[in-house]
Formats: C-alpha cells, sequence, structure tokens
C-alpha cells in the first residue's frame, strides 16, 4: 500500500492495491474513518474502503473543522478516489453528503460512482437537516445528541468524551444546516436505499423516493436491526456493498 497521510480526504482501511474493488465511504454526523473499521473487516481484503477523513477529528483532530457546505464539496471531489469499480456509501447523513457529492462530480465531468448506496436516510427531496442544534448549549446538545440514539449515554457523561467529539459533531450539523433540496436530473447510476426493520425514525415513504434520484437501477432494501445499522448489522451491510458491487455497470467517464 502506498503511503497514507494523516491529512487525506480519503483513508483506505485496507491494502488497495490488494483490491478489486472499492468502496467510498462517508460516515454520520461526527463520524470518522473508523467508523468503517468493522464494515472492511467483514468485506475483507478484496474490497477496499476508503473512508472519508475530515477535519477535526481522529487523525486530522488538531485542524479546523469545515462547516461551509460548497467548498467542502469542492475539496472532495479534488480528492475522491480514481479508482474502479467504485461504488459510493452514505451512512445516516453521510447518504446525503454522498448524494451531493456524486452531482458535484457529474458537475464538474468527472468519472461517476458506479452506484450508490444510501443508508439510514431519507431521499434528497424529503431530508430536513436539523437547523439549529449546532447552537445549543452544551447540555441541551447532549441531551438532543443522546436522543437520536447512536451514543450509550455511560460514554457521554464523561466530560473528555463530550470535549472530544462535541466539535465535530457541532461541525457536521452546521454543515448540513444550510442544506435545501435543487432539482436536478437524476443521477446515471443505481441507487440502492438500506434501512433498518426496526429503525423508529426514517418512513419508508421517505426511503422509497431515493428512486427518483436515478435514472438506472432501483433497489429498496430492510436489513434486521434499528437506525444504527453500521453498529448493529455491519455483516448484513457488507453483504450488500458486495451484491451492489456485482450489479453495478461501468460508470460514465
Amino acid at each position: 500500500m502506498g503511503y497514507v497521510r494523516p491529512t487525506d480526504w480519503f483513508i483506505p482501511l485496507s491494502d488497495p492495491d490488494r483490491a478489486t474493488q472499492h468502496v467510498c465511504a462517508i460516515p454520520q454526523a461526527g463520524g470518522g474513518a473508523t467508523a468503517f473499521a468493522a464494515l472492511s473487516d467483514e468485506l475483507g481484503p478484496d474490497i477496499a474502503v476508503w473512508a472519508l477523513n475530515l477535519p477535526g477529528r481522529q487523525a486530522r483532530f488538531g485542524e479546523p473543522v469545515r462547516t461551509e457546505l460548497e467548498p467542502l464539496l469542492d475539496d472532495l471531489v479534488t480528492a475522491f478516489p480514481r479508482r474502479a469499480p467504485m461504488l459510493l456509501f452514505g451512512y445516516c447523513s453521510g447518504a446525503l453528503l454522498a448524494f451531493l457529492l456524486a452531482r458535484r462530480l457529474r458537475r464538474d465531468g468527472n468519472r461517476l460512482p458506479d452506484g450508490l448506496v444510501a443508508a439510514s436516510y431519507p431521499a434528497p427531496d424529503r431530508a430536513e437537516p436539523t437547523r439549529d442544534i449546532h447552537r445549543l448549549p452544551g447540555a441541551e446538545f447532549w441531551t438532543e445528541i443522546l436522543s437520536y440514539g447512536g451514543v450509550p449515554e455511560r460514554i457521554a457523561a464523561q466530560p473528555d468524551f463530550r470535549e472530544i467529539f462535541e466539535p465535530a459533531l457541532r461541525a457536521d450539523y452546521e454543515l448540513l444546516s444550510g442544506y435545501h433540496y435543487r432539482d436536478e436530473p437524476p443521477l446515471p447510476v443505481p441507487i440502492t436505499a438500506v434501512s433498518g426493520t426496526d429503525d423508529a425514525v426514517l418512513r419508508s415513504a421517505d426511503v422509497d423516493r431515493w428512486r427518483t434520484h436515478t435514472e438506472g437501477a432501483f433497489r429498496s432494501e430492510t436489513v434486521a436491526g434499528d437506525h444504527w445499522l453500521l453498529e448493529n448489522a455491519p455483516h448484513e451491510v457488507a453483504g450488500l456493498l458486495r451484491d451492489s458491487l456485482a450489479r453495478a455497470t461501468p460508470a460514465s467517464r
């Protein structure tokens, strides 16, 4: 594997030169590259996971967080891994960022991913990111975050945990706080929407709306679990990614 810098935007979690297929993965709000470690293990060495490595967390903890969407998308387009076949995978709010990245890649004339998999998030025209959670005082902020699930309360209650993770969480919520859907032609790549059978957050109609954003094949898949599928169903999510790669057709160049 070639040299990987801690400031790289996308970090391969296994040797990409040994892999025959690739997944570019974008995590949930506050998440870092290690959010996909278990998924990478499930996929094995033949499928390399390129995890988004945002500033303000993990290897880039000392860098300023990013809160402006358009400049961030420009940077991600420049850094997007030029490997094929490549699947774009977005998890929770990362699904919206993945969708916007695919649109930006198309706008700028870049090669598109060979498919998009969106997990645990409504379709972009149904998405309503929170507008002001990033402005809440500390105690109210964490009360709201804990109400979403995904963070054990015994961990979030520790001051050191909050000090480490709060800046990235606030930044990611601010990043999408001004999002408003804009009409564009559907993407020319297949889309798979994934949701948990026990997800109390998503409505099935909002998941199925992803079909309107592709001119290619669409699938809506459910797996046993709640909203936090990477935590409670990594094996099943890995299986869906493998299947999506097998079904993918070469994207436009």
